[in-house]
């Protein structure tokens, strides 16, 4: 009799065959009974805990890292606890989840606390967690639409914020015709089915799902297609005239869907045997009864020769016809749907895009053509493994480790050469940010002007332009000042931030740590401003010095938890803030965070120190008389009351006649100004009002602005080295400057009384530029944490 086949007897390749039918812990204590399955290739096995993460978390596969176990493992490890959301950006229409306040609460508030908050509640430049959404339980995926953000749980939910159709929104008082949610609201399904939140039901379990610019499509366990293009409104099944669906089918079977994509203005699936069908977004009617659940679609277009499946090992192909598309062609592995192309990668490591004809006369793709990749270096099938975009741009992965980039421009050039015979078809043009070569990049999101990378590290790096200061980039604290020292260029009237071209070398990234205060600090000229006053007037008005200054800004701020002390409390080497995946549209960000929170509450107790100056500070002011007179103006008067004594000001200087506050009316001493409210959280000085004095003549009183800049626009009257002489000696005087900026909490010194942060007594940097010029200053030069970079500034951004 046969001795019985021992489990260790069996190949690797039988194994892991087997492993996907045991849940994790069961897995795990197989590995532990003996050192053969205790080997990496083993028990660190990809297949397996990629499979065990996607289907019991519903995370989306990433091809890209597809191979690596051991970064699938620990996912799984910490994604029962540690996912967390955060989102920042445009927040006009509430799509963030967060920086929200009622009517109510802003009543209570001055006006021009008002009007701050509402303004930073519109615009948020900093990763901010959404709110509510720890209750939801384990979040496993998140994408933008155009003006909202949805959320897929771990037992197929979905949850949206904002607004999902934003041009629908048209109002700007009640009643409107799509109204914003502030809060996460859970999607909805017709009556008659169960809803996710209630209990699991295939049919309404999304597996995964898409966010276009204005509609939300789902793909559920069950095979069901369903769509929605209202927050308030149950969705609608999608069925296809003439494309046959199935459900709870084998993959590889007829009709079963693959995968489904929602475009900027189209919907779309990938449906074996019919390849990529693209269609209208369904919008429900406003009389449509609740209850109906079902769209049939009449009109779509099938993207040409995507059918192709590539057959089993014990498996032929079918006739010659369907053999020659697996040869020129292949099978479709991703694909996206930009505004006007469906771009799609082959198992062949082929890129195709067809041209999407849509009008009231013709709803058609007619063709495909080849997208020519220019390589660098050797290549083989798999090297372009996935696609990835949105709108106009999209990016292609390769194995080798690069990152293409191109957009619809370059895609419609490339497509009227090869259907003109009178033009040369070049190579469609790709751009090779240095920043995302060979950096391990998993993941590419694109917004409308902005995009961000995720690293397989799980730092998240971002790129390009945020319209009008939005904060979509993620890299400034309020925008505009912070955001100048972390490389992005604020320009015209709008105060659109673009990002330098230095900044593509190496690139930003996005930091979550709420402890950085410390590039607040600095903006604000660190521990001795007027020292640092001229390195702060290179590097805001130098765009050379901007770009090398934020370089030395990212190196000192990148991997704060790594610190020696700190390895204990991270055991997995993940961080204390591991980005899982992005997202990105319209002038919104967000990522999918697992959070560390040991090690993150650690890294910020080792930033705070005690203050030993503060007891002594408290005991010398108490023991201060105050002066009975001070000499100082009176209060700045009301809005109406300021503008007319402005213009009055302006009126009476223009015609040579004595100002309101005339030195030689006795208001003022001759030659000196007053500063009145210095704020905390912008470039110093930076004040609410104040008295601008050539000569001795005081010329008006000013709104809130910043010196260095409104310098730049009266050069006129007075240059900007000639202002900040004038206003220098008021930042140090304590009876002319308000406790607004001096206290120390409010410009990134000390989180409360007492205590200071580690870099309070740093010094605004003092750098070498590449250039050979060296910044001025009395302190000695700053170091490079990490070399300076040898800067390419050619590179198409």
């Amino acid at each position: 009799m046969a001795e019985p086949t021992k489990l260790l007897d069996l190949p690797v390749d039988i194994l892991v065959m087997i492993f996907p039918y045991l849940d994790a812990r069961s897995f795990v204590s197989l590995c532990r009974t003996c050192k053969a399955f205790q080997q990496p290739d083993v028990r660190l096995d990809s297949t397996y805990w990629s499979h065990a993460t996607r289907t019991t978390f519903r995370v989306p596969n990433q091809p890209v890292v597809q191979g690596d176990g051991q970064r699938w493992q620990k996912l799984y490890k910490r994604l029962l606890t540690q996912s967390r959301v955060f989102t920042w950006g445009n927040n006009e229409k509430a799509c963030l989840g967060h920086s929200f306040e009622t009517y109510e609460q802003l009543s209570r508030l001055p006006p021009a606390m008002r009007r701050r908050r509402a303004m930073r509640g519109r615009h948020v430049s900093w990763p901010t967690e959404m709110e509510n959404t720890r209750g939801l339980g384990i979040v496993a995926d998140m994408q933008c639409g155009g003006w909202s953000t949805t959320l897929l749980t771990s037992n197929g939910a979905l949850y949206t914020v904002g607004v999902v159709d934003g041009l629908q929104y048209i109002q700007r008082r009640p009643p409107y015709m799509q109204v914003p949610k502030v809060q996460l609201v859970p999607l909805r399904f017709p009556a008659g089915f169960p809803q996710p939140t209630e209990r699991y039901d295939p049919c309404v379990a999304t597996k995964e799902f898409s966010s276009g610019r204005s509609h939300v499509l789902s793909l559920c366990d069950s095979g069901k297609i369903w769509s929605w293009s209202d927050i308030e409104r149950p969705a609608l099944q999608i069925k296809l005239l003439g494309v046959e669906l199935v459900e709870e089918a084998n993959k590889r079977r007829r009709g079963y869907v693959r995968k489904v994509v929602a475009g900027w203005t189209k919907s779309s699936a990938l449906v074996s045997g019919t390849g990529i069908v693209v269609w209208d977004p369904v919008v429900r009617g406003k009389d449509d009864a609740e209850d109906e659940d079902t769209a049939l679609v009449l009109e779509h277009a099938s993207v040409p020769r995507t059918m192709y499946q590539r057959p089993r090992v014990n498996e032929r192909e079918t006739d010659q016809e369907t053999q020659a598309m697996g040869e020129d062609v292949g099978e479709v592995l991703s694909y996206v749907v930009l505004e006007g192309f469906v771009v799609f990668v082959t198992d062949l490591g082929k890129v195709f895009a067809g041209l999407i004809t849509w009008t009231a006369q013709e709803q058609n793709i007619p063709d495909i053509i080849e997208v020519p990749i220019q390589t660098v270096g050797s290549t083989s099938v798999e090297d372009s493994p996935a696609t990835q975009g949105s709108f106009h741009s999209f990016a292609v992965f390769k194995q080798n480790g690069e990152v293409l980039i191109s957009n619809e421009d370059n895609l419609r050039a490339h497509w009227n050469s090869e259907f003109n015979t009178r033009a040369q078809s070049d190579a469609l043009t790709f751009k090779r940010i240095p920043a995302l070569q060979h950096t391990g990049v998993i993941s590419v999101a694109f917004g409308d002007y902005h995009f961000l990378a995720l690293h397989s590290n799980g730092q998240i790096s971002s790129y390009g332009t945020e319209p009008q200061g939005c904060g979509a980039l993620g890299l400034g604290g309020h925008g505009d000042p912070e955001g100048r020292l972390r490389g992005i260029r604020y320009r015209g009237v709008g105060g659109d931030g673009q990002l330098l071209t230095h900044c593509y070398t190496r690139g930003r990234h996005v930091w979550f740590e709420e402890e950085k205060e410390w590039i607040r600090f600095m903006t604000s000229g660190g521990h001795d401003p007027e020292e640092a006053k001229e390195r702060l007037r290179m590097s805001i008005n130098d765009i050379n010095t901007q770009g090398e200054v934020s370089e030395w800004f990212e190196q000192q701020g990148n991997e704060w938890d790594k610190h020696p002390d700190l390895a204990a409390a991270d055991g997995d080497g993940l961080g204390a803030y591991f980005a899982l995946s992005i997202t990105a549209a319209g002038w919104h960000s967000g990522a999918l965070v697992l959070v560390n929170e040991d090690l993150a509450d650690k890294v910020k107790q080792k930033c705070v120190v005690v203050d030993p100056s503060a007891e002594e500070d408290a005991e010398s002011h108490n023991e201060e008389e105050p002066e009975s007179s001070s000499g100082l103006p009176p209060h700045p008067p009301g809005a109406v009351a300021s503008t007319i004594q402005w213009v009055n000001n302006w009126t009476r200087w223009f015609l040579g006649l004595p100002t309101s506050a005339d030195p030689e009316a006795g208001n003022l001493p001759a030659g000196q100004g007053y500063v009145w409210n210095i704020c905390a959280s912008t470039q110093p000085p930076f004040v609410r009002s104040y008295y601008i004095v050539p000569r001795g003549r005081v010329l008006a009183t000013l709104p809130p602005l910043s010196i260095l800049w409104f310098a730049r626009s009266i050069t006129k009257f007075m240059s900007a080295d000639r202002l900040l002489r004038y206003n220098a000696p008021f930042l140090h005087d304590p009876r002319l400057v308000d406790t607004d900026f001096t206290e120390p909490t409010n410009h990134g010194a000390s989180p409360g009384k007492g205590l200071k942060y580690v870099w309070a007594d740093d010094s605004f940097p003092r750098l070498r530029l590449s250039n050979g010029t060296e910044m001025p200053g009395e302190i000695p030069f700053s170091q490079w944490k990490c070399g300076r970079p040898v800067w390419d500034l050619d590179v198409q951004v």
